[in-house]
């Protein structure tokens, strides 16, 4: 790369209150002015704290995308953001107008959230979450949301026959599930299930999602052709429960939800050889002690996690 040609601005807008009204500084008005200047293969990020950063002349478009979101976030920048690319909206106005056209920009390539494609995930240790195989087909990346953030996993091992899957979390989650030591599982067990839904936030600038809890029992030990490895739960359950939990009355988890039509599960059983085949750790419990429901939906809520599938935009 010739070091002549590519070029960099940074800039921290800074944000005074006078008087109740909002002023900033107008270096970060020149940046952008220079920004729109320059030749293509240039981006401008900008920070929820108004810190932001300009990037031009790079080989690449994508170059530029990362450089201009890496200044921003170096100069201080929060949540940093890329707004512009060769002096186009990331979304643009026609876009921006309808409702949660999610754009996301990921290692200087920009994603959009597919968010018709639903489903769910349980953290198994503090890094690795396991899912359906189902729910990452089709996409790019997959991520997962927290607290109106998306955060980045990468693809371990998946198993395709049994519709189950291991992503890592590029970020740790300090809550994991529990795994159940029960070898039998009992026709009539009580069950819950922790799944998510899409909120309805017009314009979000990311998906966010509402866990919910759903109980019901064990209606059949095992699926159709009397398949072992599969249980049937009477929880009502839809897409977004697809990969997630299946809990007993003491809080670990005994079964990953693979159909949400058919309300069947696979069960723990059988995903802790996919685990262990994987050299994946895990904590198991053989308490038999009760929790109320709500207990039970605080848990699930820290070690759960909707998932996001995203692909190139």
């Amino acid at each position: 790369m010739n070091n002549k040609s590519f070029k960099y601005g940074i800039v921290a807008m800074s944000v005074a209150l006078i008087a109740g009204c909002q002023t900033t500084v107008s270096s970060a008005d020149n940046l952008y002015n220079q920004y729109r200047a320059k030749p293509n293969n240039k981006a401008f990020a900008i920070g929820t704290n108004n810190v932001a950063g300009a990037a031009w002349g790079s080989p690449t478009t994508s170059e530029a995308v990362a450089l201009a979101k890496k200044t921003c976030v170096d100069s201080g920048g929060n949540n940093c953001s890329v707004t512009e690319v060769n002096g186009n909206p990331v979304s643009t106005q026609a876009e921006a107008s309808t409702v949660n056209n999610f754009n996301i920009v990921s290692q200087g390539t920009v994603y959009r959230a597919n968010t018709y494609k639903k489903g769910s995930g349980f953290f198994v240790n503090h890094v690795n979450i396991l899912t359906t195989s189902d729910m990452i087909d089709d996409c790019a990346k997959i991520n997962y949301e927290r607290s109106g953030q998306l955060l980045e996993t990468t693809v371990v091992r998946v198993d395709k026959r049994n519709n189950i899957a291991v992503l890592k979390a590029l970020t740790p989650n300090e809550s994991y599930a529990t795994i159940s030591l029960n070898k039998q599982t009992i026709q009539g067990d009580r069950a819950y299930t922790y799944g998510y839904v899409l909120s309805d936030v017009v314009n979000a600038k990311t998906p966010t999602y509402q866990g919910k809890i759903t109980d019901g029992i064990i209606s059949s030990a095992s699926g159709s052709k009397n398949d072992v490895r599969i249980m049937k739960t009477t929880n009502s359950v839809d897409q977004g429960n697809v990969g997630g939990p299946v809990i007993a009355e003491n809080g670990a988890v005994i079964g990953l939800v693979t159909d949400d039509i058919k309300k069947e599960s696979i069960k723990s059983s059988m995903f802790t050889i996919f685990l262990n085949e994987s050299s994946i750790d895990y904590k198991t419990t053989s308490d038999k002690k009760s929790l109320p429901p709500s207990k039970i939906a605080e848990k699930s809520k820290q070690f759960s996690v909707p998932l996001v599938c995203l692909n190139q935009a």
